[in-house]
């Protein structure tokens, strides 16, 4: 899930893909809590179908949303035959006339909510969606020194070979606002064609950065009642050390 003026990182599906291959280790606890809890199953911010894509596999009845009509283009070609159901829309305003037995969030959609209206207005789509006794789960970084730091220069970030096989050199830099907890982190791709002809690529990616605390408030408000809390994919305890705080929501009932 992308927000339309948020979205040149999610140009070109198959770089994605090539950047963004590994199952490991969000892939296995999503599949997991869909066994135990059952289907059918809607992710939010499902892309190209890293996740959607293999949960289907597996035989779970999967609904995949995102707001990239080509994304969701690669990952109709990506899955074939198999019996998903994908959505073009914004996770902040769909209705899908059906519910859902879990609905997740993957690839930081949350975090690609920027404001305090955007995060309540996708938490309360998702809780209009769930089942009795479904549950929603949000994950999201834990804001950290490192996370809210100013860079002053590129640094060098990874390198993979893109399709025609030419070497892509990804560096980039970040950027923190505290009045809006922003962090900016603009990707630059550099390759060579077989033409020899270099190009050069940026593409920044805006992500709101949300405390444990902060997080809890936004639930409660949207009547989403936190049934389990985990600070990694491993479901090792929650800390206010840990890298990730991960909540498993259920429908609250209270006034």
């Amino acid at each position: 899930m992308i927000q339309a003026d948020n979205h040149s990182e999610y140009d070109d599906p198959l770089a994605y893909d090539l950047e963004n291959a590994d199952f490991e280790p969000e892939g296995p606890f999503y599949l997991a809590l869909a066994g135990e809890v059952g289907g059918p199953v809607l992710e939010l911010g499902c892309g190209t179908g890293r996740f959607t894509i293999p949960l289907a596999r597996a035989g779970v009845a999967m609904t995949g949303l995102d707001l990239s009509a080509a994304m969701l283009d690669r990952a109709r070609e990506k899955a074939g035959d198999l019996p998903i159901i994908w959505v073009q829309a914004d996770a902040r305003d769909y209705a899908l006339g059906r519910r859902f037995r879990l609905v997740f969030e993957s690839g930081a959609t949350f975090q690609h909510m920027l404001t305090r209206a955007d995060q309540l207005a996708f938490l309360a789509r998702a809780r209009e969606h769930l089942t009795p006794g479904g549950v929603l789960v949000v994950a999201v970084l834990t804001p950290t020194a490192d996370l809210m730091a100013d860079e002053a220069g590129e640094y060098p970030w990874f390198s993979y070979a893109n399709e025609p096989g030419q070497e892509v050199q990804v560096a980039g830099w970040q950027t923190y606002d505290p009045a809006t907890q922003i962090r900016t982190e603009t990707a630059v791709r550099r390759w060579t064609d077989a033409a020899g002809e270099a190009h050069e690529r940026h593409a920044p990616l805006r992500l709101r950065l949300t405390r444990a605390d902060e997080l809890d408030g936004l639930l409660a408000e949207a009547k989403l009642e936190v049934v389990a809390r985990y600070g990694d994919y491993d479901r090792s305890p929650w800390t206010a050390e840990s890298r990730f705080t991960i909540v498993v929501c259920a429908q609250s009932h209270k006034d």
